[in-house]
């Protein structure tokens, strides 16, 4: 665990400017010159080396091996299909703005992610990745979101389900931004047991680091309708939007793990590819949850809605 860096004022809602640019490339050891402005995913790419990926291939080679059940490439394909109507459903909620009560519009979102979610629990995914792969420490975020950058599919697969080529460099920015942060999420075992220490935890009823993640986004977007709805009057159009960020943010997260998990399937996935994308998804569901907490769950008076627009 690193107490580093707090990201909340790096991190982005989709919109990347040129500084923003200039503060990723730093982050991973580039000095950028005026070629920065307006670069893509694609044009970033060039100017960040893949680096050494040491053990990434060999780590995700484990994570297949080591699985307990059989990946249905069918299952997760029809799922992905649906999830992908998931993104869709996102322009309606904004106009909707605070849901009614007994609403049910957020959790709806979630219906296919949860069927992949529950397959990938049976088959020993995630107890495969939390045994194989490291912990978030800022190094791995780092190794493994130069991968990413050079992973030719990314920007066609975050494209369907919407992501604009701004919104693409948003996501991956709010990885690196966020690696210190991230180190606070611990592998199960590497939390003190809870007879050793008042904040300890009992092993047995913690989840794998990446199953944690995952559930937890779900979770999160579910409660959303009851959570908005009990605080539509503090709620404010720009919460609204933040909020929707968090959750294409994290739906992004489970498209990307719900991908490598079908081309892991399809045995047409790079061993570390998996490795990368299991680690990436991960942290932008992650990321997305712990800023939806402050986005809209829990409302300080400074963010607020004006109390004189107060009806009910």
């Amino acid at each position: 665990m690193v107490y580093g860096t707090n990201p909340e004022e790096r991190y982005s809602y989709g919109d990347v400017s040129d500084e923003d640019r200039r503060e990723f490339l730093k982050a991973l050891g580039v000095v950028a010159g005026g070629a920065v402005a307006g670069a893509t995913l694609q044009d970033l790419r060039s100017e960040v080396s893949s680096g050494t990926a040491e053990g990434l291939a060999e780590m995700g080679e484990a994570v297949q091996n080591d699985l307990t059940g059989t990946l249905d490439a069918t299952l997760l394909s029809e799922q992905l299909a649906g999830l992908e109507g998931s993104f869709g459903l996102l322009a309606e909620l904004e106009a909707m703005g605070v849901p009614e009560q007994d609403a049910s519009a957020y959790q709806e979102l979630t219906t296919a992610a949860w069927a992949i979610n529950d397959h990938l629990a049976e088959v020993g995914f995630f107890a495969s990745a939390e045994e194989n792969l490291p912990g978030f420490t800022p190094e791995h975020i780092e190794e493994t979101t130069r991968q990413l950058l050079h992973i030719d599919a990314l920007p066609a697969t975050l494209s369907e389900v919407g992501f604009s080529e701004q919104e693409q460099t948003a996501l991956v920015m709010n990885i690196v931004n966020a690696r210190e942060q991230l180190s606070w999420w611990m592998k199960t075992g590497d939390y003190p047991p809870a007879n050793a220490v008042d904040d300890g935890v009992v092993h047995e009823y913690v989840a794998p680091l990446h199953q944690r993640a995952a559930e937890g986004s779900l979770l999160w977007i579910d409660g959303l309708d009851h959570f908005l709805w009990q605080r539509e009057p503090l709620i404010t159009g720009e919460m609204i939007d933040q909020g929707l960020w968090d959750v294409k943010s994290m739906l992004g997260g489970y498209y990307l793990m719900g991908s490598a998990a079908r081309d892991l399937a399809d045995g047409d996935i790079a061993d570390d590819h998996l490795t990368t994308l299991t680690t990436a998804s991960t942290a932008l569901m992650i990321i997305a949850q712990e800023f939806l907490i402050g986005d809209v769950i829990r409302i300080t008076d400074d963010k607020r809605a004006p109390r004189n627009q107060v009806t009910n």
